[in-house]
């Protein structure tokens, strides 16, 4: 399948779009990318306000589609039938559904840390501010000057060294209780896929050399991988981490410290 100038990009809800690519078709949300083939689509439908790509499936099999919802209906019927127009039916019975790579942005984990990164950040920002204002009245103007620069290093390195710390425990339970598979390279360098327990290929990234590599992933979120061995720089950011980490403690020491002077004043 090739990329026809005059088939629309089909924007639907939630930020999901359908586009056809020079490999076959591409449906996005905000958080991955569905990639089909142009050889594992058998039709592609326009009903009403949503498109449906019918995958092809061997004789007797369930039937398997994907779909959009929220287009516009006059685009949805220009692009089914400007896809269709391309298709071609193989010489042999296609698993579509073999064929298809779920590629994830962000996980449903990374997106609760980056949740909890902001409260953080939002929390020590409110600390810095109250013991301004307390070493202020206490103490006189000179504190505030002292206390902001400080609770904001403070503040950096414990919510970027706290969230390394979490992610490194969360890496190394995927790693001994997730599911474990061997992926094979894809045509992309440092890219492998891998296949979930229901039949997804996913993908992962790896700059490990070989025919195969293991991964262990979280069985609640397929998506949520990480290579058995961690990589060199997984190696880094942990001790990075603990670094950071122990900096900020050592920046809540010297608030204590400062405030304290301030009521001592």
């Amino acid at each position: 399948m090739s990329i026809i100038s005059s088939i629309p990009v089909l924007k639907g809800h939630g930020g999901t779009d359908l586009t056809v690519s020079p490999e076959g078709l591409l449906l996005r949300s905000r958080h991955d990318e569905l990639s089909i083939p142009g050889e594992a689509v058998a039709r592609v439908r326009a009903e009403g306000g949503s498109v449906v790509v019918e995958l092809r499936v061997p004789a007797g099999a369930a039937s398997a589609a994907h779909r959009i919802e929220g287009v516009d209906a006059f685009t949805a019927t220009a692009f089914a039938d400007g896809v269709n127009s391309l298709l071609i039916a193989p010489d042999e019975e296609i698993d579509g559904r073999t064929l298809v790579v779920l590629r994830t942005f962000k996980t449903r984990w990374e997106r609760s840390a980056m949740r909890r990164m902001k409260w953080a950040a939002l929390g020590c920002l409110a600390v810095i501010v109250v013991l301004s204002v307390i070493g202020g009245m206490a103490g006189g103007a000179v504190y505030p000057v002292a206390i902001v620069p400080i609770g904001v290093l403070t503040g950096a390195c414990l919510v970027l060294g706290g969230q390394e710390l979490v992610a490194w425990a969360h890496r190394r339970r995927v790693r001994r209780h997730g599911v474990k598979e061997f992926a094979r390279p894809a045509n992309l360098p440092g890219m492998y896929l891998y296949v979930d327990r229901a039949g997804m290929a996913r993908t992962v990234s790896s700059f490990a050399s070989g025919p195969y590599v293991e991964v262990a992933y979280d069985p609640e979120d397929p998506a949520d991988v990480f290579t058995v061995t961690p990589g060199l720089w997984q190696r880094l950011t942990i001790w990075l981490g603990w670094f950071l980490f122990l900096c900020g403690l050592g920046g809540v020491a010297a608030l204590v410290a400062v405030v304290t002077d301030a009521f001592g004043s």
